[in-house]
């Protein structure tokens, strides 16, 4: 008589999470209305009432979230953006942090950061509709945090050409040339958040040494 072996049924389910993952909502939140920039002199500029861009600034813990849109733009171009010391009307050097020396190695997430300055934002590639949208996260910025790496009241300035940041980081490059990329737009970056507001003791820049690399 032959016997009857019965396998066990093995059944397995597949279970997924039993809570919804949670989004962090930013602590605090800034922003940066852009608007077309007219130069009336040297180094002197004025805002018209043409609204380019926004610059919308999210930080969750140690981390800041920049994400820019521009509209109105020169179709197929690229746009460096940068945020300056000073203001909007009268921007002076790159903003730095208080950084008395070249950016391009420090760490960002645990990346090399491979810009001259910490307020070296990036290029912002316009499409042909003449629109662009960027967006970037670093722990070297901060917002209302009082000190030199917070980035409210800076001014962020658009840039009418591209530029390449590494190869401003490369010892070997040349930094003589002139710095000619015209200034086309620019907003200063205000708080959002309901929270009581850190206030900033700027270093001046004529107190400033100049960089050992291109401004």
């Amino acid at each position: 008589m032959k016997k009857l072996f019965v396998l066990p049924l093995l059944i397995i389910i597949a279970c997924g999470p039993s809570e919804t993952e949670e989004v962090s909502e930013p602590e605090i939140v800034a922003e940066a209305e852009i608007y077309s920039l007219n130069e009336v002199g040297d180094r002197e500029y004025e805002m018209n009432e043409t609204v380019v861009g926004k610059a919308e600034f999210f930080q969750t813990g140690d981390v800041v979230t920049i994400e820019i849109s521009l509209s109105g733009m020169t179709p197929n171009t690229s746009k460096a953006i940068h945020i300056h010391e000073g203001s909007v009307e009268l921007p002076g050097r790159h903003w730095n942090a208080g950084k008395f020396v070249a950016a391009c190695n420090d760490r960002s997430l645990g990346n090399v950061w491979a810009r001259p300055f910490i307020g070296d934002v990036g290029n912002v590639i316009i499409d042909r509709e003449g629109n662009g949208r960027f967006t970037l996260q670093t722990d070297l910025w901060k917002l209302n945090s009082g000190d030199e790496s917070d980035l409210l009241d800076r001014p962020i300035i658009v840039h009418e050409n591209a530029q390449d940041f590494v190869e401003e980081c490369d010892p070997a490059h040349d930094h003589t040339h002139g710095h000619a990329n015209p200034k086309i737009g620019g907003g200063k970056i205000t708080l959002v958040s309901d929270v009581a507001r850190n206030i900033q003791s700027f270093v001046k820049q004529e107190q400033m040494p100049d960089f050992l690399i291109c401004k």
